[in-house]
């Protein structure tokens, strides 16, 4: 049996001890796209978990370096398949409702209604979760499927890093507005909602009933601002006092502005390429090793990320559970173009490659090198470029029906065995998980079940590095880098919150100088 429990503890950057936090206050964040829906169990898009983050809180919360800590939940145990936690008491929703047992059951039974009336995230909860019990008025139980080693990374996860089905709803919210929820946010946190007026802001203000210390500032405004470069002229003008996910040139230019300060961050985020896996030419093994010896992954890092990135050679970056270094596929184009003649593409091939611009670090620039690099084995690569929403209902198709052939991919980290299995494995096509490549490797998945199952530490390490050394060489994605995030901050703005996984938010201790 396990069993923790501990203080809830700040996740943010102290400022400087001279300085005495004040109350009030507006600051505005620059996004780097449009917030696409306010129901935790619809998104998990980083711009809409931006604004969960000031709204929403799950039961178990996470360090700015990604550590599972107590939030809505004090403690916790674990007794085989069944994980019990205890609920922090005198907690109101933003709407008065009573936080309770009652209220965490109500957010989850959501997941197991009718099929039709699911939220989409269902398809990261109902694969994991058989059952949610309430014990007393302060006691859940959560009941497994199967054993899960992973389950509490698994629920700290999903309340703001990769997912957002671990956020606690106000359950009458859930019956006032059903699907309208998704225009309407009610939790628990250190902000309540005001407005959101589409692409131009969302607000929320201090919220006054809140259980723990109350927010130093009066209002935090979210806006999208999809070019860095903007987001950068924002900050000099200060109308901006926070946005992350700049070109590596914005580094010298904001740290020689005497108003404003940089932040730089490693990173959880990954950028790769998916590649259509059910579909010819991708179908073929050495066609998908091709594409990756054919990246020269080191270069983009050195010239484009100005070393501002790390290259990866499988889905599993440095600072996720059971990270193992890989060989990968060496940039080797001459080996590209033997493997594509070898599978019938002696004169290469044409594709099309689907990808936002500005929703990432270098987004579209990475595209264009890949694009060029690709181009040299006989790939020819046509880029399509599309506003962020469009781009997450590109991505969230059925791989057996969608028309994607090549795509930008991107990810915020999480659990080692949740994400690879989503992503990749047989059980999780879309929309039953997040596996747009239609890829589908049953060894792979039993060893990942069996890490899952693992009591012995040592024994789970293993498997998941053997997991990762298989899935590397299956290539369901062309392999490229993992991010180091540079944010710009104004020098009067302190103890912001600037995650391991690249989210930049404020918090209730965050305060900003008149």
């Amino acid at each position: 049996m396990a069993t923790v429990a501990a203080a809830c503890a700040p996740n943010s950057a102290p400022g400087p001890a001279a300085l005495t936090p004040r109350r009030g206050g507006t600051v505005v964040n620059a996004l780097q796209a449009e917030i696409t829906n306010l129901d935790p169990g619809v998104s998990g898009d980083q711009p809409s978990l931006a604004a969960f983050s000031l709204i929403y809180e799950g039961l178990v919360g996470l360090t700015a370096d990604l550590q599972p800590i107590p939030a809505l939940a004090t403690s916790w145990t674990q007794e085989g398949t069944a994980w019990t936690f205890k609920l922090r008491q005198g907690v109101k929703f933003h709407d008065g409702a009573a936080f309770n047992a009652a209220a965490v059951k109500a957010t989850f039974d959501r997941y197991f209604g009718p099929p039709a009336d699911r939220p989409l995230r269902a398809n990261q909860v109902t694969p994991v979760v058989d059952r949610v019990e309430v014990v007393d008025d302060f006691t859940v139980r959560f009941v497994t499927k199967d054993l899960d080693a992973f389950f509490l990374d698994r629920l700290a996860d999903a309340a703001g890093i990769t997912g957002s089905w671990g956020f606690i709803i106000s359950p009458d919210a859930i019956k006032k507005f059903g699907k309208d929820l998704a225009r309407n946010a009610v939790g628990t946190g250190p902000f309540t909602f005001v407005e959101w007026i589409k692409d131009e802001r969302f607000v929320v203000a201090r919220n006054e009933a809140y259980w723990g210390d109350k927010a130093y500032l009066d209002k935090v405004i979210l806006r999208s601002v999809p070019e860095p470069e903007a987001r950068i002229i924002g900050l000099e003008a200060l109308d901006i006092h926070i946005a992350r996910t700049l070109n590596p040139e914005a580094q010298e230019r904001i740290a020689k502005n005497p108003a404003l300060a940089p932040s730089i961050r490693t990173t959880t985020r990954a950028l790769f390429f998916g590649v259509a896996s059910l579909k010819k030419p991708y179908s073929d093994i050495r066609v998908r090793q091709a594409l990756n010896h054919a990246v020269d992954k080191q270069s983009i890092v050195k010239n484009l990320y100005n070393g501002l990135a790390e290259q990866i050679n499988g889905p599993i970056v440095p600072g996720q559970t059971g990270y193992v270094a890989l060989p990968g596929f060496a940039y080797d184009p001459a080996k590209a173009k033997q493997l594509l003649a070898d599978a019938g593409y002696p004169n290469g091939f044409s594709a099309t490659l689907v990808g936002p611009k500005g929703a990432y670090f270098k987004d579209f620039e990475l595209q264009q090198a890949v694009q060029q690099q690709l181009r040299a084995v006989g790939v020819n690569v046509r880029l399509e470029t599309v506003e962020f929403a469009k781009y997450l209902e590109f991505v969230r198709k059925d791989p057996r029906t969608s028309e994607l052939e090549m795509w930008l991919d991107a990810t915020g980290g999480g659990p080692t065995v949740h994400w690879i299995r989503q992503r990749y494995g047989c059980e999780f096509f879309r929309p039953n998980g997040t596996n747009t490549a239609g890829s589908c490797y049953p060894d792979i998945d039993a060893t990942l079940l069996e890490a899952q199952r693992n009591t012995d530490p040592n024994r789970r390490l293993a498997l998941l590095k053997e997991s990762q050394e298989k899935i590397s060489l299956q290539a369901p994605s062309v392999w490229v880098l993992a991010t180091k995030e540079i944010a710009g901050v104004s020098k009067k703005l302190h103890d912001f919150v600037h995650m391991g996984n690249g989210v930049l938010t404020v918090n209730a201790r965050t305060w900003i100088e008149a």
